[in-house]
């Protein structure tokens, strides 16, 4: 245990108390809309959906700690998107935050639509303050479990997130035949020091708490309710008890319970206390997937859905859900860590539908939750509807992530990894600039803390130390991602642009036809492993290896072409890498990146670019464009990487 850094534990559990008022209403966490309506018409017939959504930067205390909290009408995490396959759907975002906004749509495909895929620097510029968006996409072609979350910095990691629901007649998993009622689980990874506190920290000489890496959470959220202990709340601190959120369910009946991994950094493990579950669907892809397992283990942007089965004999029963993080993928952890959120099944009869309000007794089962990190192997997760692959391709790419260093008084950036060779050339000159504090609003809050120790660390991995006056980056093909926020790739590659982007700024691979392509996702670092999300076209797993994609590594791989799992977020181990098989029939550019927020905001993202002869004709709406002509004065031109 390591008991020092006692001043900047103090800014780490002191920095949000000297806040200032933006709004008067605590976010609340939702409380029945992630119970999905049994009288939801699920149809073919096109329907246009519509929202509006007010962001604002308040306060509430989501595990009982009170902090700023960035909320959606008031809510967090946000409200419910709900619609059937084909439906249009119109996001009105009103931006009353200090900070721009972006709000990415996760694993939705955008065709003809690429603009709205809500990436800052990538596909738009961020929505100014004070200033209203409409996102506008048809949902084509695709159903299942998706969700949303902020791309802009990390303020995602602050509560900007939210379930999105796409049914369909072609599902194969049926209400009142596969389950009999659905309930939307969202899991979050929680933090009591904002994340624009934690970023530039990170990214300085000096370290967040003395480190380059990231830091544990402090707890654990199920649909935006945590459990931390009070007891380890400063005497400057703000702390209450909360409640678990609860649910009840039927005797006898069949629960579709759709997860999403809304995490910034954790990974996390699902169970319910003494039942079974089956694993239905992975990343909007239904699934045979292991039946009758314990626990649902997934990484940061990952979905699965899981059948929950309750026996006709338990009624009147009660037991606990829980979401349990695992500190062994983190470099080092905090003493007041809560890694686990709870909710609670209460079992009721159908017609009485009473119930007792007492906690329940269950108890966890007994397998270990620490361990290598690994979410649920591919080979388990076998598609529903086959779609086979063709075993030759027209062309490959690689993106392969290493660390390297930063120089802040140069901005010259210092990649060590080696194994894939770049085609970039790769000498931003950019220095990185601090952001604001998070400015917030407190009201009816909680009585003060009592504890006068700070707490320990525990250090669970060997940190490398940066070079003098350098810190830590994360490079893809030996670039550190640089945004240039007024100025998004997809801009120079549609109409009116020059067709080509700064590839010292971002690491890129071209598919230039319509057809199947290779993409290599390459982890060169040995000791960390990473999630990575693709937007856009849908990943089709073929083979995972170990070390590099070499041409003798790649002969000698076993590919999986009859039926291979397709998702948009894959976890790869460090030291390998993975063979993914795409259709390029979405034009666009399509960003690649670790959905680990903290890895994302040290530069770990890459695009895809396909058909780019396509893209030079995208009409970007005017409104969109007119985004970049807004003034700014707090944006850098090279800002944040998110």
């Amino acid at each position: 245990m390591i008991n020092h850094f006692g001043l900047l534990l103090l800014l780490m559990y002191g920095v949000i108390q000297d806040i200032q008022c933006h709004d008067t209403k605590e976010a609340v966490a939702p409380r029945k809309e992630y119970k999905l309506d049994c009288e939801f018409e699920v149809s073919s017939k096109k329907r246009l959906r519509k929202y509006e959504w007010i962001v604002t930067n308040t306060t509430g205390a989501p595990d009982g700690f009170w902090r700023s909290v960035l909320a959606i009408n008031n809510q967090m995490p946000g409200p419910l998107i709900e619609a059937n396959e084909g439906d249009d759907v119109e996001v009105t975002v009103i931006n009353k935050l200090d900070s721009p906004l972006t709000i990415h749509w996760h694993g939705l495909y955008q065709n003809g639509t690429n603009w709205e895929d809500g990436i800052s620097g990538i596909t738009q510029c961020p929505i100014p303050a004070g200033v209203t968006y409409t996102y506008k996409f048809t949902l084509a072609n695709q159903y299942g479990t998706f969700w949303y979350h902020a791309h802009y910095q990390s303020l995602k990691t602050d509560g900007l997130v939210g379930p999105l629901v796409v049914h369909s007649p072609r599902d194969p998993l049926k209400r009142g035949i596969d389950f009999d009622e659905e309930i939307v689980l969202l899991l979050q990874d929680w933090y009591h020091t904002p994340s624009n506190v934690i970023d530039p920290q990170m990214r300085s000489t000096q370290g967040y708490m003395g480190f380059p890496s990231p830091p544990s959470a402090n707890s654990a959220l199920i649909n935006g309710i945590g459990q931390w202990d009070c007891r380890f709340a400063l005497t400057d601190d703000r702390c209450r008890k909360n409640s678990p959120p609860e649910f009840h369910l039927v005797a006898g009946t069949k629960t579709r319970f759709r997860l999403i991994q809304a995490g910034s950094h954790a990974m996390f493990f699902f169970s319910a206390d003494e039942h079974t579950l089956n694993v239905t669907e992975a990343d909007a892809t239904p699934v045979h997937g292991p039946p009758a397992i314990h626990r649902v283990k997934f990484h940061n942007g990952q979905r699965y859905s899981v059948i929950l089965s309750v026996a006709a004999n338990e009624t009147g029963t009660s037991f606990f859900l829980r979401a349990s993080m695992d500190p062994d993928c983190w470099v080092w952890v905090t003493s007041d860590l809560q890694k686990t959120a709870f909710a609670i099944i209460r079992v009721v009869d159908a017609t009485t539908r009473t119930f007792s309000t007492k906690r329940p007794t269950s108890r966890d089962w007994a397998d270990r939750i620490n361990g290598d990190c690994r979410d649920l192997d591919p080979n388990t997760l076998v598609p529903i509807i086959p779609v086979r692959v063709p075993q030759t391709v027209d062309g490959a790419g690689a993106l392969a992530v290493g660390l390297g260093f930063r120089v802040f008084s140069t901005g010259a950036q210092l990649p060590t990894s080696a194994g894939v060779p770049s085609s970039n050339n790769s000498r931003p000159t950019h220095p990185v600039l601090q952001i604001k504090d998070i400015k917030s609003g407190i009201v009816s809050i909680p009585p003060p803390g009592t504890n006068t120790t700070l707490p320990s660390i525990t250090v669970n991995a060997q940190v490398t130390s940066a070079p003098a006056g350098a810190g830590g980056a994360y490079f893809v093909n030996n670039v550190t991602w640089q945004a240039n926020q007024l100025n998004p790739v997809l801009h120079d590659f549609a109409a009116g642009g020059p067709g080509r982007t700064d590839n010292s700024k971002i690491a890129s691979v071209v598919y230039p036809t319509l057809g199947w392509y290779d993409l290599y996702l390459v982890n060169l670092e040995q000791a960390t492993n990473h999630p990575f999300h693709l937007h856009g076209p849908e990943m089709h797993i073929v083979a995972i290896g170990t070390g590099t994609p070499t041409p003798e590594n790649l002969r000698n791989l076993t590919y999986s072409t009859q039926n291979p799992l397709r998702r948009d977020t894959i976890f790869l181990q460090g030291g390998t890498y993975a063979v993914i098989r795409l259709r390029t029939d979405l034009p666009g550019i399509w960003a690649v990146h670790c959905h680990i927020q903290f890895h994302l905001a040290d530069g770990f993202l890459g695009m895809i670019v396909i058909q780019p002869d396509k893209i030079k004709n995208f009409k970007i709406p005017p409104k969109t464009r007119d985004l970049c002509k807004t003034p700014i004065p707090s944006l850098r031109m090279y800002a944040d990487r998110i």
